[in-house]
C-alpha cells in the first residue's frame, strides 16, 4: 500500500514546567533543549522524508500562536503556516487542519515539542496505522509503557496483542497503584497525543460531537486556506475565533468517537514535559550530571545544571535542577520538578 501523509504540527504549547528556559514569548518548542536543533525543527525533520517504501509526506502544516509568528516563519519556512490570534487548546487547530485539507487526505496531528529517538519505528507505526485511517478510523499511537508513570494519560486497548487494536477508552493521569495495574495488564499504553485520520472523517466527528467549535473555526478560516489563494499562510480571524470554546481534541472528539484504533509502538518517545524528562534525555558526565554552559560543579551527582549568559558554581548537590538565564535563577529538587509550573506563575 502506497500512502502519503500530511503532517499537522501543533505549535501552541507554553512549556511552563521548563521555566525559566521556556517562557511565554519563547516556549520550549522554539528552544534547542537536547541538541543544536530546536524541538520544532526536530519534529519537522522526522516528517520530512521516510525510508519506508510506500510511505511519503506532503508539505507540513504548522499551526501556532500569532505572537510566535516570526519564530515559526524562521524555523518552518518550507511549511504551510496557520496562526491563531489566541489560544483555544487543541480541538480548534485540529478542526482548522481538517477544513484546510481535502476530505480523503490523511492528516497526522502531532505536537511540536516532543522527542522521538527511533524515527524508523515511528514511520513503521504510521505505515501500520495508515490502512485503518484510510478506512475511516481515527488512529492513535500508544507508547508501550515500560514503567507506571503517573504523569501521562493512558489508552486502554481491547487486547495486548496486534499491530492495530481497537481502543476501549482513554484514561486520565492515574495514581501510582492504578498505573502499576495498567502496566501489568499489558493492555494500557501511554497517550502520546499523536493522531492519524482522514480530514473528512474528522470533520464528520466535529459535526457530531463539537459542531460549535467547527462553526467558529470555519468562520475564522483565512482566504489562504479556503481555496482562494495559492499562498498557504494566514491568520485565523480574531472576532470569529474568539467565539470558539477552548477544548482539547481528546475531550471534544476522541473520547466520544466510536471508531478508534491504537498502534502500539516503542519508539523512544518523550514529551520532554519537565526537567527530569530533559535530564533523562540529555548526555551526562561520569557522575550523571547534565552540564550546559559556563558551569563549575564539584562533588555533584545526577543534577541538571544549565547556565545561559550566566555563570553557575556549585558543590555537593545531588538530584538537583539549577537553571540560570539572563533574568532568572531556578533551583529545585529533581523529585519536585512538577512544581516548576507554579514557580513560572509566581
Amino acid at each position: 500500500m502506497s500512502v502519503q501523509i500530511k503532517p499537522v504540527v501543533l505549535c501552541g504549547g507554553s512549556g511552563t514546567r521548563l521555566w525559566p528556559l521556556s517562557k511565554p514569548d519563547h516556549p520550549k518548542q522554539f528552544l534547542s533543549l537536547i541538541g543544536e536543533e530546536t524541538m520544532l525543527g526536530m519534529t519537522l525533520d522526522r516528517v520530512r522524508q521516510s525510508a519506508l517504501d510506500g510511505l511519503s509526506f506532503s508539505t507540513p502544516l504548522v499551526i501556532g500562536s500569532q505572537r510566535h509568528g516570526d519564530l515559526i516563519d524562521n524555523l518552518a519556512s518550507s511549511a504551510e503556516i496557520l496562526l491563531e490570534p489566541m489560544g483555544r487548546n487543541s480541538a480548534a487547530p485540529v478542526a482548522a487542519a481538517a477544513l484546510a485539507s481535502q476530505p480523503d487526505e490523511l492528516l497526522l496531528v502531532l505536537p511540536a515539542d516532543h522527542d522521538i529517538a527511533d524515527v524508523s519505528a515511528f514511520h513503521e507505526a504510521l505505515s501500520k496505522g495508515a490502512a485503518a485511517a484510510s478506512d475511516g478510523s481515527v488512529v492513535t499511537f500508544g507508547i508501550i509503557a515500560a514503567t507506571p508513570e503517573t504523569g501521562y494519560g493512558y489508552i486502554e486497548a481491547a487486547s495486548s496483542d496486534g499491530a492495530v487494536i481497537d481502543v476501549v477508552r482513554f484514561v486520565e493521569k492515574p495514581d501510582r497503584p492504578t498505573a502499576e495495574t495498567y502496566v501489568a495488564s499489558g493492555k494500557f499504553f501511554w497517550n502520546a497525543g499523536i493522531f492519524l485520520f482522514r480530514a473528512g472523517d474528522m470533520l464528520a466527528a466535529f459535526e457530531a460531537h463539537a459542531p460549535d467549535i467547527l462553526d467558529s473555526v470555519k468562520a475564522a478560516m483565512p482566504d489562504a486556506f479556503n481555496g482562494q489563494s495559492d499562498a498557504r499562510k494566514g491568520t485565523l480571524g480574531q472576532a470569529a475565533f474568539d467565539t470558539c470554546r477552548s477544548e482539547s481534541i481528546d475531550y471534544a472528539i476522541i473520547e466520544h468517537h466510536r471508531d478508534l484504533k491504537v498502534v502500539p509502538v516503542d519508539m523512544g518517545w518523550s514529551d520532554i514535559g519537565d526537567f527530569r524528562a530533559l535530564w533523562e534525555r540529555s548526555p551526562k558526565d561520569e557522575n550523571g550530571n547534565v552540564i550546559i554552559g559556563n558551569v563549575t560543579a564539584v562533588d555533584c551527582r545526577n543534577c541538571y545544571i544549565r547556565a545561559e549568559n550566566r555563570t553557575i558554581s556549585v558543590a555537593g548537590q545531588d538530584n538537583t535542577v539549577m537553571v540560570a538565564t539572563a533574568d532568572d535563577f531556578m533551583i529545585c529538587d529533581m523529585n519536585s520538578v512538577q512544581s516548576v509550573k507554579a514557580l513560572a506563575k509566581a
